[in-house]
């Protein structure tokens, strides 16, 4: 059963529309046999919307937690984090915020539901998740990744602890080469069955493949006393290819014979140092990129420094890369490839992309429909070029854009099932007295 659910931005108009929110569940069983749920997310700080406070910059992230039986709601519990910075340029990066939620089941069939809601910006993103215990005789846990796992005997952040150990759990399993060159595997192992000297006897074979490729093999003997076996595995991925991998723990008891295995996957992030400059201005590169972000996430821009400016673009890129995993940002290059269009079919006194159908056309691409048309005799302004752009595919956008001056500027007076845009109350008057609405169609 697949754990891991990770909200990622698609490459449509939709961008930034949910808030981003990376979630991973892992199993493992208490001294009772019952099954204990952890919960690990994040999300990136430059996700939330941050306001200055007295305290420095806080933002408000809402959690509500609800465990369903039979879609009846056996328990429900909400609370809200107070995220304070005092670093203004951690608002603008990827760093994340990290939580943690554990629950304790005795039986399957659950279905967990988190709802998370960024208070400021009103942007939320949902988890759901169908819980099946471990099998009591189980002898593995699921597995949990972590970016780093850390010596802490301190009381800091005890949420995140085993032992004396901090575990930086990382729920996307990705893992880019510019950041970490290690992978931090953690699991338990139970172990019912000892020999003579009161000891197990296991063997413990790790395997990475990629593309049903055998990559890397580490097999290991474990003798312990204890039934209950912690194992932390620091696995170096520095010489690895970008991509997608798999990784097998398989655990076999030499004493009786069983063996049982689980598997999970990872992703290596090219090692890509991506030009994100557009133009030469700043200022230009973020009205470029305001065309895809609500308005929530751009007020702060005016109270970034110039390299909290660059993170936050060069941020941006990067979380709508649609494919981490390949050296090309598709996003990216879609964009530019719009852009190029606007500046050969749009620049009169101004840039292509600064126009009203360069707007349109970056944020939603080539229409599946153009009407060129002419305004009629009685109409506001006589004998005018006017468009209608049409999109059919997915949510059914429908723009109209006029030449009011015969300059080639053509300005948009309507448009339909996009809020981000305007409509003039008086689009039809600009067209004719009759216009045929059924052209919207």
């Amino acid at each position: 059963m697949r754990k891991l659910i990770l909200f990622l931005f698609i490459l449509s108009a939709s961008l930034y529309a949910e808030l981003k929110v990376i979630v991973d569940g892992n199993r493992f069983l208490d001294d009772k046999s019952n099954t204990i749920l952890e919960i690990n997310y994040e999300i990136p700080y430059n996700e939330l919307q941050f306001i200055k406070t007295e305290n420095g910059f806080e933002a408000q992230l809402k959690t509500d937690l609800k465990v369903m039986s039979d879609e009846r709601e056996v328990y429900q519990q909400d609370f809200t984090n107070q995220i304070i910075l005092t670093n203004q340029e951690l608002i603008s990066s990827a760093e994340p915020f990290r939580d943690k939620i554990t629950l304790t089941l005795a039986k399957s069939g659950f279905v967990i539901k988190l709802n998370f809601t960024d208070l400021i910006a009103e942007t939320e993103s949902d988890w759901e998740y169908l819980f099946q215990t471990l099998d009591q005789d189980s002898m593995l846990s699921d597995l949990e990744f972590s970016s780093q796992i850390i010596s802490d005997s301190t009381d800091y952040l005890q949420k995140f602890q085993r032992w004396d150990y901090l575990f930086l759990a990382n729920p996307s399993h990705i893992y880019d080469l510019q950041e970490f060159q290690k992978l931090f595997l953690y699991y338990e192992i139970r172990s019912f069955f000892k020999n003579a000297d009161d000891r197990s006897d296991l063997t413990e074979i790790i395997t990475i493949s990629k593309n049903d490729e055998l990559i890397k093999k580490d097999e290991v003997q474990i003798s312990e006393t204890n039934d209950l076996i912690n194992r932390i595995k620091k696995l170096n991925i520095e010489n690895l290819e970008p991509g997608y991998y798999s990784l097998e723990v398989k655990i076999v008891d030499n004493i009786s014979g069983y063996q049982e295995v689980k598997k999970d996957y990872f992703s290596i992030k090219a090692k890509v140092e991506l030009d994100i400059r557009i133009f030469p201005d700043l200022e230009d590169d973020f009205r470029l990129v305001k065309y895809f972000l609500p308005s929530s996430q751009t007020k702060i821009w005016k109270d970034l420094t110039e390299s909290g400016k660059k993170n936050y673009l060069k941020r941006f890129w990067q979380l709508n890369d649609p494919d981490p995993q390949t050296e090309e940002n598709e996003f990216l290059t879609l964009v530019k490839k719009r852009l190029e269009y606007t500046t050969l079919n749009f620049s009169h006194f101004e840039a292509g992309w600064n126009t009203d159908r360069g707007r349109i056309y970056l944020r939603k691409g080539e229409p599946d429909e153009i009407l060129k048309l002419k305004t009629g005799f009685y109409t506001k302004y006589a004998i005018k070029d006017y468009e209608i752009w049409k999109y059919r595919k997915g949510e059914m956008y429908t723009y109209i854009f006029i030449d009011l001056l015969t300059s080639g500027n053509y300005k948009l007076i309507y448009s339909e099932n996009d809020d981000r845009e305007i409509t003039l109350p008086d689009w039809a008057n600009y067209l004719d007295k009759d216009f045929d609405e059924s052209l919207l169609e």
